[in-house]
């Protein structure tokens, strides 16, 4: 996959962090998660939450052989944080020719107009490539009801899916961007994209991607980048003509991931000052900061970080001139686990 990107149209490029990313992402691996072992885990419980009767249509949509997803089911975020209803709002609101492509698209349906998508009077042909559930909204509805339907059964997975653990993902994929924006500030953009992942690269026109499908994208107003713990490989989602959104895996993604089962170092290692000090790293802080919060030395403290660090407790980042630490997801389950209330 090529995309028309040169200096001046990088520089235009924003990140975003989408909860509807996250959320179809999440499908993806929960319909297939062969893809992401890293969130097996995940799966297994979340499986136990959602009933694939009541969201069928996404399930027809998601989980069909194919190499296409339909991207009406990302609409490309028009800010950095989108509300999750306002993306959906979005999605039922996808004009009709948008859906009726991609359904084309992804089922390898030829050029017939929109009707031959539809089940006859007689019952739909069973020789049709489109999944019952798809077939049946069509029918019932067309398009535009197709694509409410489709907004209506992503609100509901969201609740079971996302909901209780969308914090601590939220946590790292702002992590993510503002490690990369950094960078971009000390470096500049190019190295960003040379770094999201090894099978993206940019040579000073164009971003390329290695994909088994071939597209060629004039991406006038620049590349809009989401990170996401779920990727397993980069992912790409079209919008309009010239939009594109060009999903990544997030650094830190293994914190989420991480069981919540305490090994038996961290659980030894979790004294009560140690404790202290994690509880108070809901917001990053410094050594300095710590001490004097706490009353410590700041060797003392810094000790104590070290030790948290070496149990992949907490995370350390420079900021400026100072060194900011704060709790790792693993961390954040630790302390649930413990019955240790975190600070914000």
């Amino acid at each position: 996959m090529t995309f028309r990107v040169d200096a001046e149209r990088l520089a235009r490029s924003r990140f975003v962090v989408s909860p509807l990313v996250e959320l179809t992402n999440g499908l993806e691996v929960l319909v297939r998660p062969h893809r992401a072992p890293y969130a097996t885990d995940w799966v297994r419980r979340t499986r136990r939450r959602v009933d694939p009767a009541s969201v069928a249509l996404l399930f027809g949509l998601v989980g069909h052989d194919s190499w296409y997803v339909p991207d009406f089911l990302v609409p490309l975020p028009d800010r950095y944080a989108p509300e999750l209803t306002d993306e959906l709002a979005a999605v039922a609101a996808t004009p009709a020719y948008f859906v009726r492509h991609q359904l084309r698209m992804a089922f390898r349906i030829g050029p017939p107009p929109a009707a031959a998508l539809r089940r006859s009077q007689r019952g739909r042909d069973p020789r049709s490539p489109l999944p019952a559930a798809v077939a049946e909204a069509l029918d019932t509805g067309g398009e535009a009801a197709l694509a409410s339907r489709v907004a209506e059964q992503l609100a509901r997975c969201w609740r079971p899916m996302l909901a209780d653990s969308w914090a601590t993902l939220r946590r790292v994929l702002d992590e993510d961007v503002r490690h990369r924006a950094t960078t971009a500030t000390r470096v500049g953009f190019a190295e960003v994209i040379g770094d999201l992942h090894p099978k993206v690269r940019w040579d000073g026109r164009r971003v390329m991607l290695q994909h088994p499908y071939e597209l060629d994208v004039d991406a006038a107003p620049g590349l809009v980048l989401a990170p996401s713990v779920f990727l397993p490989r980069p992912a790409v989602w079209l919008d309009e003509p010239g939009q594109a959104m060009l999903g990544y895996p997030a650094r830190g993604r293994g914190a989420v991931f991480a069981t919540a089962e305490p090994a038996p170092n961290e659980s030894a290692i979790l004294g009560p000052r140690r404790a202290a000090l994690l509880k108070d790293l809901g917001t990053p802080r410094s050594t300095k900061e710590l001490a004097a919060r706490h009353r410590l030395s700041a060797p003392t403290v810094s000790y104590h970080l070290s030790r948290l660090r070496e149990a992949g407790l907490v995370a350390a980042r420079r900021s400026g001139q100072s060194v900011l630490y704060e709790r790792t997801g693993r961390a954040e389950s630790l302390l649930t686990l413990l019955d240790v209330t975190p600070t914000a």
